[in-house]
């Protein structure tokens, strides 16, 4: 419902700006022309934008975050270690596997992530964080009673 809502508004702007655009009066051909040129404008930018990325991509745009993770995994190791937490030195072990599975494949693609390997980076961090945030609750002391 509110689907076709924004279809039909949309198809009422893009209809009164086309008209305005050709039939209009001089202020809204003037106006109807600036909103033409801001879009192409919105167009050309979001193009460049995809360009730039895809350069940083080839870049090693992703290469940053990995070696970022294994920075921090050696950190939460060291702090398993005194917390003397085998269950998260073992969750780290396999977490550093999969960032290694994921290292390999961004050199063996030539520094570049497919999509599905970008969901398994989103994935990693996240069961990342939520290993960090156990540990912290472990890492408390209780509260007292």
């Amino acid at each position: 419902m509110i689907k076709s809502l924004l279809k039909i508004g949309l198809l009422i702007v893009v209809g009164l700006l086309g008209y305005n655009y050709f039939f209009g009066t001089a202020e809204e051909k003037a106006q109807s022309r600036e909103i033409v040129g801001k879009a192409t404008d919105l167009g050309r930018d979001a193009w460049n934008l995809l360009k730039s990325e895809r350069v940083k991509l080839q870049e090693g745009k992703y290469d940053d975050a990995i070696q970022k993770l294994e920075g921090l995994y050696a950190d939460l190791s060291a702090r398993a270690e005194d917390l003397r937490d085998s269950e998260a030195l073992r969750e780290l072990g396999k977490l550093s596997e999969r960032r290694a599975e994921l290292e390999e494949m961004l050199k063996r693609d030539g520094g570049e992530l497919s999509e599905a390997a970008k969901r398994q980076l989103d994935d990693l961090t996240a069961d990342t964080e939520e290993l960090m945030n156990e540990m912290e609750a472990k890492g408390q002391p209780s509260p007292p009673q």
